[in-house]
């Protein structure tokens, strides 16, 4: 399930770590929320960045939301309906919602589907000392992701399937995101997928990434 939020701010300026305000937002509109899979993705009309902080040219802050479950979908969209035209604290600012739009959901017909990304796509994995990494999709994060997925998904798909799916990157550009406090390295642009249908259709209705997508990462279009 698709939908569109859109939200007016009382002041034209976001910090550059806004997503957490959006999470703390919607975790108070459900108890549930991180049970789930899900993501989002949030647009803006910048006139300029500042160190810490967005200076926008209208109030406007869009957000694209996708649900894999039907259930938690209706269950997140009637809870934001009691949230309309609410006036609430975002950071130093106040944000309201206007206006919640059900988005038609595309139909994946073929074994081959090109996605555009509307969030950062993140890969990470974790070092022997504990850390996290962070990869671009290359030859390695490719690897990385696709490992994620075997393991993560081996529960719903076939192992079989899983493992025969293809990741070609077509156009990746590196992105840096602030969020909370840290710098995360992820991938923007194009990336084909092969494989099942039934899988690319999880992917493309709860996001890509190995971990953050409740976060607002790792959200895709498709267009082809």
């Amino acid at each position: 399930m698709r939908f569109e939020l859109t939200f007016t701010l009382k002041e034209l300026t976001l910090p550059l770590d806004f997503r957490k305000g959006l999470i703390y937002f919607f975790k108070s509109s459900l108890d549930n929320y991180d049970n789930g899979s899900l993501t989002f993705s949030t647009f803006v009309t910048p006139e300029s960045f500042l160190s810490d902080k967005i200076l926008l040219k209208n109030n406007r802050l869009k957000v694209l939301y996708s649900v894999e479950s039907q259930l938690l979908g209706f269950n997140i969209f009637k809870s934001l309906l009691k949230k309309l035209n609410k006036s609430f604290p975002f950071f130093n600012n106040k944000i309201k919602l206007v206006k919640i739009k059900k988005l038609r959901e595309k139909r994946i017909k073929e074994n081959v589907v090109k996605f555009k990304t509307l969030s950062p796509i993140i890969v990470t994995k974790e070092t022997n000392e504990g850390k996290n990494w962070y990869y671009l999709l290359n030859e390695e994060g490719i690897e990385i992701l696709k490992n994620y997925l075997i393991t993560s998904l081996k529960d719903r798909f076939s192992e079989k399937d899983l493992r025969e799916l293809e990741i070609k990157p077509i156009e990746i550009k590196k992105s840096i995101t602030i969020f909370y406090g840290k710098k995360l390295l992820g991938s923007l642009g194009v990336v084909e997928f092969k494989g099942n249908k039934d899988i690319l259709t999880y992917l493309y209705k709860s996001g890509i990434s190995t971990s953050r997508r409740s976060a607002g990462f790792g959200m895709v279009d498709i267009i082809k």
